[in-house]
């Protein structure tokens, strides 16, 4: 579920957005705000996903209130001037929309924040709320699964492999066999071992993973379609198939 926020001075504005985003899968507006002062009282008690931001704001602009956050969420400028465009990204903006946004225009954003979005999962240790890009990799184990993190540590929740993974987005997320699913933006190298098999090794120092046959030609499948491939090359003797910095 990505959760959001929608920051704008004027109140038919964030009515039109809400309606619009209510309207869209998969996602939860949990709040608006027409001033500065009560953008920073939602996004602190909410820790929302992602924000709708207006430029022009009463008293200020949607850059102060980014200067004021410490961890900002994802964010994405709605406004209905153009000239702000080259700075919203200088501060890493989702992305930028002009107004009035239409339905096919938000989709896009909305599929581009997907990674952002919040899982909602229940373990041993109650409601998790955890985001995608933590996860490095999930292994099935009967009807629960164990998402192993860098961040989280290894975790049993209640769910199925099946239902976990049509909630993660792919890419960088894929399933390769029918307990293994990997996050390829974790991966840092793939080598090969004898018997058609290969050893998965992440960038966050998890324990790397051994894979069978049939999942070591999806893997190489993935990898092939992965936005940004690394070349092949030889390390020490072994085959270095992707390599992420």
């Amino acid at each position: 579920m990505l959760r959001v926020l929608i920051i704008d001075d004027e109140a038919p504005a964030r009515r039109y957005l809400r309606r619009l985003l209510e309207a869209a899968p998969r996602v939860q507006v949990e709040g608006e705000a027409a001033t500065l002062t009560q953008a920073r009282h939602l996004i602190h008690h909410c820790s929302p996903d992602a924000i709708f931001l207006d430029v022009a704001l009463t008293c200020g602009s949607g850059f102060d209130l980014l200067r004021d956050l410490s961890h900002a969420p994802a964010v994405v400028f709605v406004t209905a001037h153009a000239d702000f465009a080259a700075r919203a990204f200088d501060v890493q903006a989702a992305d930028y929309l002009l107004k009035p946004v239409g339905p096919e225009r938000l989709a896009q954003t909305l599929e581009r924040l997907m990674p952002y979005s919040t899982l909602d999962l229940r373990s041993s240790k109650g409601k998790r709320y955890i985001k995608p890009h933590d996860i490095t990799l999930v292994r099935a184990q009967g009807d629960y699964v164990m998402l192993h993190s860098a961040f989280h540590g290894n975790e049993l929740i209640r769910t199925t492999l099946k239902t976990l993974a049509e909630q993660l987005p792919s890419p960088p997320f894929y399933t390769l066999s029918r307990s293994v699913i990997v996050n390829l933006d974790h991966v840092s190298h793939v080598a090969t071992l004898p018997g058609e098999g290969t050893q998965v090794a992440f960038v966050n120092d998890l324990d790397p993973i051994l894979l069978g046959r049939a999942a070591t030609q999806r893997l190489r499948q993935a990898l092939a379609l992965s936005p940004k491939p690394a070349p092949a090359r030889v390390q020490n003797g072994t085959t270095i198939l992707s390599e992420t910095p």
